[in-house]
């Protein structure tokens, strides 16, 4: 009895990590220029969680160098910013995706589901957005009534 209800807190501390990383990535993708539509979550993915929460090959430049330095470097190269910014959205996009799947199933209280696979899948999850968040470069919450404004340097 007492390892169901350590298992079930441990999924339900695991869900709450999920949804508030799913806030944050989706307040995220509201302030960055995404397109408005997207595939719907592969679930496939879960198949291979962990891989699939790594990061591709572009993105390793920013676990190998500081993600602001690294993006000020390549500001003056026309396409390795481009290579950057579209780097930035579909990485933010998975990881919006993996969110998404990862908090269905534990919503769904599915049978199939890690607990060490997804919390290590969160945890990885949860150091891409901050990397993300620490990115993003677009003003939030301008409105008739409030002008705000990203401050360098």
């Amino acid at each position: 009895m007492q390892k169901k209800s350590t298992a079930k807190s441990q999924l339900t501390k695991l869900a709450t990590r999920i949804e508030k990383a799913l806030e944050r990535v989706n307040s995220l993708c509201d302030t960055t220029p995404t397109p408005k539509y997207s595939a719907a979550p592969d679930p496939t993915i879960l198949k291979d969680l962990l891989a699939e929460s790594q990061d591709s090959d572009f993105w390793m430049n920013f676990r190998k160098a500081a993600p602001i330095i690294f993006c000020m470097a390549v500001e003056g190269d026309e396409q390795l910013k481009a290579q950057r910014d579209m780097s930035f959205i579909e990485e933010l996009l998975k990881t919006r995706s993996i969110l998404q799947l990862l908090n269905g199933k534990l919503q769904e209280g599915s049978a199939d589901i890690d607990p060490i696979d997804y919390s290590t899948a969160t945890t990885i999850l949860e150091n891409k957005l901050a990397i993300l968040t620490a990115l993003n470069i677009s003003v939030e919450g301008d409105g008739d009534d409030k002008v705000s404004f990203n401050l360098f340097g």
